[in-house]
């Protein structure tokens, strides 16, 4: 069996409606399940919603690191975590690609 590819979903979550922001990544990743990715959730990083960025951003970046390429949601560029998972992604040499621009998926050479 061939293993897929797995896809980090990035995206802004501080200070925007959490409910919503569960809605939109839940989304992304059924929306790439679809596409026949393998997609990870930052929402299932096994850390507490009410645990503080920093703790959450380790956990995030410990599973972005083992994926293959790095979705970017719309809005990305308002939020300093998906900022940086963009920069760690490109810097490891995972694909980029971004919603609205399905799919062209690029690298990122830095």
């Amino acid at each position: 069996m061939e293993r897929k590819e797995r896809v980090y979903i990035s995206g802004a979550i501080a200070h925007h409606d959490i409910v919503e922001r569960k809605a939109a990544f839940k989304a992304a990743g059924c929306y790439l399940s679809l596409k026949g990715y393998d997609a990870v959730n930052p929402f299932d990083n096994g850390v507490s919603d009410d645990a503080d960025w920093h703790e959450h951003m380790r956990a995030d970046i410990r599973m972005l690191v083992d994926c293959d390429a790095i979705y970017m949601l719309r809005g990305w560029e308002q939020s300093k975590g998906a900022k940086l998972e963009l920069d760690v992604a490109s810097s490891c040499g995972l694909t980029v690609m971004f919603e609205g621009m399905e799919f062209v998926g690029y690298r990122v050479d830095v």
